[in-house]
């Protein structure tokens, strides 16, 4: 199983990226855009690591790496 997008808005991590990387936006543009992590949050290190990696397809986190990926955000 692998997350691609948000669950509460839909929009995949693909687009989150693209964004980011066209029109430069931060974490903060991209929830305010796109409304990804504003919702359940539980996207928000799947977002983090996207954004971090380049990758758009991630297995599902574990509770350590999620703790991980938000301590060091």
């Amino acid at each position: 199983m692998t997350v691609r997008f948000c669950a509460c808005t839909g929009v995949s991590f693909e687009e989150i990226l693209r964004l980011h990387r066209a029109e430069g936006l931060s974490l903060q543009e991209l929830k305010a855009r796109t409304g990804c992590c504003e919702g359940c949050t539980n996207c928000e290190p799947y977002v983090l690591l996207t954004l971090r990696t380049g990758v758009t397809d991630h297995p599902v986190l574990t509770p350590h790496t999620v703790a991980r990926i938000l301590g060091s955000a």
